[in-house]
């Protein structure tokens, strides 16, 4: 017999035991500081990634910020023509279209604004932003129809071009540029007109051309160009004020007067008025009218805003003036009335402030050019009017509207000097 008890076999098989386990953690844990080890060093030694690389030409967008109608877009790649809505975005290649009677103001990342008129295509050529220097580019193509477009202001990092582009044209304009071009469908002739700031235009046939301030060429569907023409001024709008609130006992039977002050070398102007300032649907489009005002009879109440171009002897159309935005309201005087009296005592103008004096019914209403004066007790009114400080002929409306609901009109014209 062997001298080990019971008890010394328990105890070697649990040193036993104990070693073996012991052993396996260490190993483990060498393995452990091995690998880790060389991972730290190959991350250690490895350069970190760089970032991927930045495209040259950053992509931006444009977005529409109006829309009159039903405006169609044909998204880069795609068949489908998809409805237009404010929440679109317009990447390069995107086509725009616009039906009658509807309109699409589109601008660029840049603020450049391209107001696509009524029945035009276009289609956006680029929008980007080069992330290196900063210098920006926009650009579209008009296929068809009329644009007109004013140019972002550009300065220091953030300059750039904005370019139009035609069959038989290539346009670049200058910073806080404006203009319009319009392209014949069916023989792609172009009109292009610079109303403010400069551009410069390529024809398709080689020819060079620069245009300043109000003036304008056409391009023939060969790429010939025609030679420059002066544009008239925009004119400046007199009457109704700017925001005036006309009010009539009943609009249905009662003449609204525009105003505006004539433009050198004009013999006729183009008259619109609409209840939206895009034009797209106008309530009133006269041509050709010869004098400095027209009478607009029965205009419903509501909100309506108005714009007038002057056009030269040749034919050559002008740009439109900023719009004028006027309210007819109705009274509540009772309509049908007789029409009260108005007498005109004084008209006097020192520089461009006109002091009127006249009389009329007491409790009547009156205007000057559509601004309201104040009537005394007894109908009388002296009153301070600011006019156009161009000098010159200057036209003057002045109407009372009396306590029944008549109204009576006079006119005068004033020299401004």
């Amino acid at each position: 017999m062997s001298g080990r008890t019971p008890k010394d076999s328990i105890d070697d098989d649990r040193e036993w035991t104990t070693v073996s386990y012991r052993t396996i953690y260490a190993i483990v844990g060498i393995v452990v500081l091995v690998v880790g080890g060389a991972l730290a060093w190959r991350y250690a030694s490895t350069p970190p990634p760089s970032a991927p690389a930045a495209d040259t030409q950053q992509m931006i967008t444009a977005r529409f910020t109006a829309l009159e109608g039903s405006v169609k877009v044909r998204p880069f790649g795609k068949i489908e023509w998809l409805s237009a809505d404010a929440a679109m975005v317009l990447h390069k290649g995107d086509m725009v279209r616009t039906g009658a009677g509807t309109t699409a103001e589109v601008t660029f990342f840049d603020g450049t604004v391209v107001h696509v008129r009524p029945e035009s295509l276009i289609k956006i050529e680029e929008a980007f932003e080069d992330p290196a220097t900063r210098r920006r580019k926009v650009a579209w193509h008009i296929n068809s129809g009329e644009v007109n477009f004013k140019t972002a202001e550009r300065r220091g990092a953030g300059a750039g071009s904005a370019e139009i582009t035609t069959a038989t044209l290539r346009v670049t304009q200058g910073e806080a540029a404006a203009g319009g071009i319009r392209v014949d469908e069916s023989t792609g002739e172009a009109n292009l007109r610079q109303f403010s700031g400069r551009g410069s235009a390529e024809t398709s046939s080689g020819e060079k051309i620069e245009l300043a301030d109000n003036e304008a060429v056409k391009v023939d569907k060969a790429g010939k160009a025609g030679p420059k023409i002066a544009l008239p001024a925009a004119p400046e709008l007199l009457a109704p004020p700017h925001q005036a609130e006309i009010a009539y006992a009943d609009p249905a039977r009662s003449t609204t007067a525009l105003v505006w002050k004539a433009v050198a070398g004009a013999t006729g102007y183009n008259v619109m008025l609409d209840y939206s300032p895009f034009f797209n649907r106008p309530v009133v489009d006269q041509r050709g009218v010869r004098g400095t005002s027209v009478d607009l009879r029965g205009l419903e109440a509501g909100k309506y805003y108005w714009r007038v171009s002057a056009v030269d002897g040749a034919g050559s159309e002008g740009p439109f003036s900023n719009f004028g935005r006027f309210s007819v309201v109705r009274s509540a005087s009772a309509a049908g009335g007789p029409p009260p009296p108005l007498a005109l005592d004084g008209l006097d103008v020192r520089g461009s402030i006109l002091q009127i004096k006249g009389r009329t019914e007491p409790g009547a209403t009156v205007t000057v050019n559509g601004q309201r004066v104040d009537v005394q007790n007894d109908g009388s009114f002296n009153e301070f009017v600011t006019l156009s400080d161009q000098p010159g002929a200057q036209p003057v409306v002045v109407r009372a509207t009396g306590v029944a609901g008549g109204v009576r009109e006079v006119r005068r014209n004033v020299e401004v000097k």
